[in-house]
């Protein structure tokens, strides 16, 4: 005898006239379907296996074999219980399309379910830019100039978003990152490739300093850090001129004469 058809859903679309709706859930590279399980004959008892395709064109009853089958689709439950199967391994942002037929034990095969589609989701981002290679192309007694080449949003090709520049007076490495110093007026990444820079400014004089930079793009995807440039900052300032030189001043004192002689009279 001849299966009755199934009618596979998506979302909230109903089974039959008293399927419980279901929710499907759609990712960039799944799609969950459900359906309400028909029955070995007709409504009754329960069906053997189901056949389950997906294409990227309307699937049809003469093309339906030349479908891909899912081969993880579930044994039939007993007749008018819902079941559910999520179809991996899907591309992103493609339409698919999707169709069943279920057999009993003989097997006499269902004629086609109805056929629907629907579009995965884009893929999310998860590709971290590059990680900068910068240098210190100038230095003064309290800045340091950094220069680099930007890098892309996916490792080298569009915009990222942030750069985040750091220093220190000790090596920095992804361990002590976040306790070195943040600069301050990072410039907004550039396209891949062009020359940018920034100076570090209220430094210290005679300072070993290290610097090192991370990039984020939009999605939050943050790059390696940067190789670590070190500088020593020179002093160039001189003492300040003395401005308050004088002539110093002399106190000489003498006694009279009359003194001297009196002083010897008492001596002898």
């Amino acid at each position: 005898m001849k299966l009755r058809w199934i009618l596979i859903t998506l979302g909230t679309m109903a089974a039959t006239a008293v399927a419980t709706p279901s929710h499907a859930q759609t990712t960039h590279n799944s799609v969950t379907l459900s359906w309400t399980t028909p029955g070995d004959d007709g409504l009754q008892g329960t069906a053997q296996q189901f056949d389950l395709r997906y294409s990227l064109t309307p699937i049809t009853n003469s093309n339906f074999d030349a479908a891909t089958r899912w081969s993880s689709t579930p044994t039939p439950t007993a007749a008018g219980t819902r079941q559910t199967v999520t179809v991996t391994g899907l591309q992103g942002t493609t339409t698919y399309y999707f169709a069943i037929k279920t057999a009993d034990e003989v097997p006499n095969w269902a004629p086609i379910s109805n056929v629907i589609s629907v579009a995965t989701t884009a893929a999310p981002d998860e590709t971290r830019p590059a990680p900068l290679a910068i240098s210190v192309s100038s230095v003064t007694d309290t800045t340091a100039t950094l220069s680099w080449s930007a890098v892309g949003d996916d490792s080298l090709t569009g915009n990222a978003t942030s750069y985040d520049f750091r220093y220190s007076t000790s090596p920095i490495t992804a361990a002590n990152w976040a306790s070195a110093t943040q600069a301050t007026g990072e410039p907004t990444p550039g396209t891949p490739g062009s020359s940018q820079s920034l100076t570090v400014r209220s430094l210290t004089r005679q300072q070993t300093y290290y610097f090192c930079a991370r990039t984020t793009d939009n999605s939050g995807n943050i790059s390696a850090l940067s190789n670590v440039p070190t500088v020593t900052t020179p002093d160039t300032m001189a003492p300040a001129s003395i401005r308050d030189l004088a002539i110093g001043w002399l106190f000489f004192g003498w006694h009279g004469l009359a003194a001297v002689r009196e002083t010897q009279a008492r001596v002898r």
